[in-house]
């Protein structure tokens, strides 16, 4: 069954005294999109953690939301002691230079850019912690992929649904269509009687049956509607499928198609009603299609 391209799960678990907590969210895209929420010091991650989602996921806007506590996972503050002597060499300048008492209180430099520095865990560090992510990760993704399986089931179900409506019909316009060509045949029939009555002409019955011919060609409908089974067809044995979504996006914009072919062809009304149906069904398809991966 396909899959839908919407989804979300979460998971936490700790080892070590160390804690990871891994969001996992999934929208609409044409296209695989990733992007990783977290602190400063895990963006080294985010090349790993997205080759980990793309083996899950193939297309959809994914974000992933990552955060770690933990011994090895918090950023160790320290005083730059170099960046403070700076900021105070700077202002003992400034306050001779102004005749200005130096201040000897060192607190309010404290906020100035580069006094507090972090350092973030390094590589090594980063390695040691990939485990427990990568354990995390994975139990986010199996929810992900549980909700995409539950609704990707029930969106296939809606599509088939609406595929044998459209099949529905498309029968009937075919049955319909059988008897076009003698409604035609008779309408013609009168309206030229009425145009030549009184002026003495006579139509050859040749003549009657090639124009016609043409009308029955120029209203053909036959081709259309074998292509509009075999898209459907076609459609409804790609929802057995994974990853169909692609594919079914093409098919519904030739469903389409077909069916603004079959009513430009006919000038039928109950035939314009059935194709005005038909549009409205595809129209859903295409809609609905667009959610699945």
């Amino acid at each position: 069954m396909p899959t839908s391209m919407t989804g979300c799960g979460d998971a936490v678990a700790g080892d070590g005294g160390n804690t990871c907590r891994i969001e996992v969210r999934v929208v609409n895209n044409r296209f695989f999109k990733f992007a990783l929420r977290t602190r400063e010091g895990y963006a080294a991650l985010e090349a790993t953690i997205e080759a980990e989602v793309r083996k899950r996921i193939r297309r959809g806007a994914v974000q992933v939301t990552l955060d770690l506590d933990g011994p090895q996972a918090l950023a160790r503050r320290r005083l730059d002691c170099a960046q403070l002597a700076a900021y105070l060499d700077a202002l003992e300048l400034f306050c001779r230079q102004r005749d200005m008492p130096v201040p000897r209180d060192v607190c309010g430099l404290l906020a100035l850019p580069g006094i507090l520095v972090e350092d973030w865990p390094g590589q090594e560090s980063l390695q040691t912690l990939w485990p427990l992510v990568s354990r995390v990760l994975a139990a986010a993704l199996d929810k992900v992929d549980a909700m995409r399986r539950r609704e990707g089931e029930t969106l296939a179900r809606d599509l088939e649904a609406c595929c044998a409506e459209i099949r529905g019909l498309g029968n009937g316009i075919a049955g319909r269509s059988a008897a076009l060509l003698d409604e035609h045949r008779q309408r013609l029939r009168d309206r030229i009687t009425r145009a030549v009555t009184g002026l003495g002409v006579t139509i050859a019955d040749g003549d009657l049956a090639r124009e016609i011919a043409l009308l029955a060609d120029r209203s053909d409908i036959a081709e259309e509607l074998v292509r509009l089974d075999s898209h459907l067809s076609q459609f409804v044995r790609l929802l057995a499928d994974e990853s169909p979504g692609r594919q079914l996006d093409f098919l519904s914009q030739e469903l389409a198609r077909e069916a603004n072919t079959i009513g430009s062809k006919s000038a039928d009304v109950a035939v314009a009603h059935a194709v005005v149906e038909i549009k409205t069904r595809v129209e859903r398809l295409r809609e609905q299609v667009q959610n699945l991966e």
